[in-house]
């Protein structure tokens, strides 16, 4: 009988890995699939929240004060979301959480009984603020645990699943919330995202184990995680790139309409998160493609790449734009991952949280300055114009990533107990 087949041995002297072994490797990590099922869980509700008030506030009162009920509630969300991170590092997840879920739940109903019953706009808008100021940080937090379950190649694969879950909600998402306002009330979609939030809460919860640990001894500075200069070069990549994207997200369906394409708007919207779902699966397949130091730089340059090539299709036709989106979209949630896998590694000694809601605010605020920045360009000088703007943002992004690129030995406190270094 011959002899197998010897297996050749990297050249670090390790064993080739095989294809989707990173993900068989995550999901032996204890307590996998219940991680992965809160993460999920907790994706929908914000994928769902925007088009619901929408939907909810434009069926009585104009889309104008609707809009500005989604602004109220953004900003409420991304003020605060820092401030609920903090509190989750310091004290117990516990009844933090608890308390904004009781907070987020007695809005909802305030919310849903003034719009029903006509109530003034200031105090509808008031509980729109609340409504994302009070919002549990589940999702948030799910970053942190597969921080503390991984580590090295296993979480990088953890965060691209975390990302390609986010893009499956992005899609699923306003979808169920669009079928449950029409179709069923404009009230539904509120009691999923109420059901849905609670039971990722719970979930979270029913196993201490899961939920990341405090530190309150660790040394604090009073500006938090942004007093690392590392993590504000990522928190300005990260604004940059959330720009860059939501600039995307609006120029495209403007592109439709005025190319008389109308029709492949969400077609467009679609193949972009497509894309960024493979993306992301693809990159968590082969976590040792690129070394994490200067992956997100690399990424960022793709996608900077990405959306040059949509400025050259949207010169050919509307139906090359929509071919070409998958492409564009194909870095977009591997960069999601990679920038929180490296907001994992600057994080202050027991600030995980607060600087992963650092950078989900930072995203918000990228997310507000693209879309109206942009769709004042467009209007002015035309979509595909401003579509040119978009690649110049990206590789700025870049650059800011560039420079929050770590290396992989420990974090320590300063000695004045300002944030991260590194050695």
């Amino acid at each position: 009988m011959s002899a197998a087949p010897e297996v050749s041995a990297a050249p670090d002297g390790r064993a080739p890995r095989r294809l989707l072994s990173s993900y068989r490797d995550l999901m032996a990590v204890p307590g996998f699939w219940r991680n992965a099922l809160v993460g999920m869980i907790s994706k929908l509700p914000p994928s769902m929240v925007t088009l619901s008030l929408l939907l909810l506030v434009g069926r009585d009162y104009s889309y104008g004060t609707a809009g500005l009920m989604v602004s109220g509630s953004a900003i409420g969300q991304g003020v605060t979301a820092p401030l609920r991170g903090r509190l989750i590092d310091r004290y117990a997840p516990r009844p933090v959480l608890l308390g904004c879920l009781t907070a987020y739940l007695t809005v909802t109903a305030l919310l849903l009984f003034m719009v029903r019953n006509g109530g003034p706009v200031p105090v509808i808008l008031i509980t729109a603020v609340g409504l994302g100021a009070t919002a549990p940080p589940v999702a948030v937090m799910m970053r942190s645990v597969w921080c503390s379950a991984g580590e090295g190649a296993t979480l990088t694969t953890a965060m691209a699943l975390d990302s390609s879950m986010m893009g499956a909600a992005l899609i699923t998402g306003p979808m169920l919330a669009a079928w449950l306002s029409l179709s069923v009330s404009p009230v539904a979609p509120f009691f999923v995202t109420a059901t849905l939030t609670a039971l990722s809460v719970l979930l979270l919860l029913v196993d201490a184990t899961a939920a990341p640990r405090s530190a309150a001894g660790a040394g604090r500075h009073w500006l938090g995680p942004p007093a690392s200069p590392p993590l504000r070069r990522l928190l300005a990549a990260s604004g940059l790139f959330v720009t860059a994207v939501t600039a995307v997200d609006v120029l495209l369906p403007l592109y439709a309409k005025e190319h008389g394409a109308g029709a492949y708007t969400g077609l467009y919207l679609g193949a972009l998160s497509v894309g960024s779902v493979v993306g992301s699966f693809g990159l968590g397949a082969v976590p040792d493609l690129l070394a994490r130091g200067p992956k997100a730089f690399v990424l960022l340059i793709v996608f900077g790449l990405g959306t040059g090539v949509l400025c050259l299709g949207t010169r050919l036709s509307p139906e090359m734009v929509l071919l070409l989106c998958p492409v564009a979209g194909l870095a977009i949630g591997s960069t999601f991952g990679t920038l929180r896998t490296i907001g994992g590694d600057l994080a202050p000694p027991g600030r995980m949280t607060e600087t992963m809601s650092w950078l989900s605010s930072l995203d918000l605020a990228g997310g507000a300055v693209g879309a109206a920045v942009f769709a004042h360009f467009a209007a002015v000088r035309g979509s595909g114009t401003a579509l040119l703007v978009v690649p110049a943002v990206a590789l700025l992004a870049a650059v800011f990533g560039w420079g929050a690129r770590t290396r992989a030995e420990p974090l320590t406190a300063d000695a004045n107990g300002s944030g991260a270094t590194r050695g």
